[in-house]
């Protein structure tokens, strides 16, 4: 009974630890990967590809999944990225623009960058595992990362606090960083991913829903 107990122990603790050093070796990767700042949109895509194909699989060697998946998605990644940063900019200069204002104008255009703000970080949050999870137009995902993230509301909201207790504790613990991000991707596929399901089942067939939200992408077969 012991050796029984004893091997349950040994082989829960392998799991473990083979989970955290994919863990780790995913977010070693992906900080590399994001040093020249502009590469951030195709890095992250990477990251939730491997994390999909990992659940999927159940096991996957994390430096060659991430390799291939960063040569399938950087052209429409890198793209999406120079959007958003331009997409950033704007928004933040109108926030700067909109604050030096003196009439009650102000209060409105507040409101309205305010509410563009919230569908900016929704559409955000998803936009990475919806890129990961279909095949889809840099249109498509972005379309496609607004309409899931509203039909998953709790699910978003969720993604979004994860991120942001993520940020609070690299801020706090920079150590933290070697495993956070990671985890926090992680995390948050695990939620998006039981939403997009939901959403794939309520359509009446394979065809309808690749037309709504673009083909699945299919793992790699192994050989």
């Amino acid at each position: 009974m012991e050796s029984i107990e004893v091997k349950i122990m040994d082989n829960t603790l392998y799991k473990t630890m083979e989970f955290l050093k994919n863990i780790f070796l995913l977010n070693t990767i992906w900080l590399l990967m994001c040093i020249p700042i502009v590469t951030i949109f195709p890095a992250t895509t990477a990251m939730f590809a491997v994390l999909r194909e990992w659940k999927t699989q159940g096991d996957i060697q994390v430096l060659s999944a991430y390799i291939r998946f960063l040569k399938e998605s950087f052209k429409q990644g890198f793209f999406i990225g120079i959007v958003w940063l331009v997409f950033t900019s704007l928004l933040l200069g109108d926030f700067i623009i909109t604050n030096q204002l003196n009439s009650n104008l102000k209060y409105v255009l507040f409101s309205f960058f305010f509410l563009l703000t919230i569908v900016y970080l929704f559409v955000t949050i998803m936009i990475f595992p919806v890129m990961a999870h279909y095949r889809v137009s840099w249109k498509g995902a972005i379309k496609n990362a607004f309409l899931l993230s509203v039909a998953n509301l709790h699910y978003t909201i969720l993604s979004l606090l994860i991120l942001a207790a993520t940020i609070l504790l690299c801020f706090y613990f920079p150590g933290a960083t070697l495993l956070s991000f990671s985890m926090a991707a992680f995390l948050i596929n695990a939620l998006v991913s039981r939403g997009f399901q939901r959403v794939n089942e309520t359509y009446t067939s394979e065809q309808t829903a690749e037309v709504s939200l673009g083909k699945l992408r299919t793992p790699a077969v192994r050989s």
